[in-house]
């Protein structure tokens, strides 16, 4: 096959990438010859004489291919691979030049991360068959990279907590919330946010664990868990809760704490909130992400009568929703969402005190 043929079949099947090509050689003249045989077939050529100038050319421009000596000052081939890859730049195809006489270490060399080897002064027709089939991979793997982050983002479920995504749930309790309103059922979500002892933000490992100790609690086949976000402290989670009333969101919430508590090697905080619709709901059409926020107001809410119970009550009334402490089940500026050891003595001080006066 002809260089110009080979060029025209090369633009087709990269039409996405740019026909670039990065040449290191310490030889100028090699260097030379190999650039002016490449740019023939009308590819755009870049020089670097050591891996040190390859380097500062790479973080400048981007190069589907790189195609280096091994043997150079400065810098040479391997360490300029080893550091290359180190920057994160996986999708660069890399070719070693050799001495077709030399003794090479291709172990090394892969291990450098090196896709390929060529000795120097190779017909044409096998020098461009490499480079065809080093754009063709490349051109392969940036496909293979965006199917997998399309199936990511639209996917379900996502595979990293075992939760729905946080679009997925969004579609999904708005489904419900339609369905609640239409057929005056009730509906709650409580919402479960997740922290590290000491304010950081769980690995997902430890997510994923979590998500499924919550599915085995909860309702199978009626109830279900969506990734709400993550943030620099927390990961927070959404249990939907169709047919269930915000006056069962207290005793639900206990259940998942003990289950929760048992996650073995996890030293692990939560946080909770809650909010519903009761039987008949509101008329006005509310909106899933507005009844998340109500659910995070009433999350961050300290379960002590204040401003942030005002905020979250207020929050609540605008949307159309119902939360704990608008139900009764805020008693003397107690919450019973709330784990706190001293809310939970300050609870057991108000039951001993009407247990006396009965």
């Amino acid at each position: 096959m002809g260089i110009d043929a080979m060029a025209t079949r090369m633009s087709v099947l990269t039409r996405a990438l740019p026909m670039r090509i990065l040449l290191v050689d310490d030889d100028e003249l090699e260097l030379e010859l190999l650039a002016d045989r490449i740019g023939s077939a009308g590819f755009e050529v870049a020089r670097a004489l050591n891996g040190r100038q390859a380097l500062e050319l790479a973080a400048e421009k981007w190069f589907p291919l790189i195609v280096t000596d091994w043997q150079m000052p400065v810098m040479d081939g391997i360490a300029f691979t080893e550091a290359l890859r180190a920057r994160g730049v996986d999708d660069t195809y890399v070719i070693m030049l050799t001495m077709r006489e030399g003794t090479v270490d291709y172990e090394r060399g892969y291990l450098a991360g090196v896709d390929d080897y060529l000795t120097k002064r190779l017909p044409d027709a096998e020098l461009f068959a490499r480079i065809h089939a080093a754009f063709n991979t490349i051109a392969l793997r940036r496909s293979l990279k965006e199917a997998q982050h399309a199936l990511e983002t639209t996917a379900p479920v996502d595979p990293r907590t075992g939760a729905f995504t946080a679009a997925e749930t969004l579609a999904k309790l708005q489904a419900e919330l339609r369905r609640a309103q239409r057929y005056e059922r009730m509906l709650s979500i409580l919402v479960v946010g997740l922290r590290v002892i000491g304010g950081e933000r769980p690995p997902m490992e430890i997510v994923k664990s979590a998500v499924q100790v919550i599915q085995r609690t909860i309702r199978t086949h009626v109830d279900w868990v969506g990734h709400v976000e993550s943030t620099n402290e927390a990961e927070t989670l959404a249990i939907v809760l169709p047919e269930a009333a915000p006056g069962d969101g207290p005793k639900i919430k206990e259940r998942l704490q003990i289950a929760l508590a048992n996650l073995s090697g996890a030293r692990l905080a939560f946080d909770f909130g809650l909010v519903g619709l009761d039987r008949g709901g509101a008329e006005q059409a509310i909106e899933a992400g507005e009844l998340l926020k109500v659910a995070e107001h009433c999350r961050l809410c300290s379960g002590r009568t204040g401003p942030a119970q005002l905020s979250a009550v207020q929050r609540s009334v605008a949307v159309g929703a119902s939360i704990a402490c608008r139900h009764g089940y805020a008693v003397a500026s107690y919450c019973m969402l709330k784990p706190e050891p001293d809310l939970a003595l300050h609870a057991q001080s108000a039951a001993a005190g009407e247990d006396s006066t009965a």
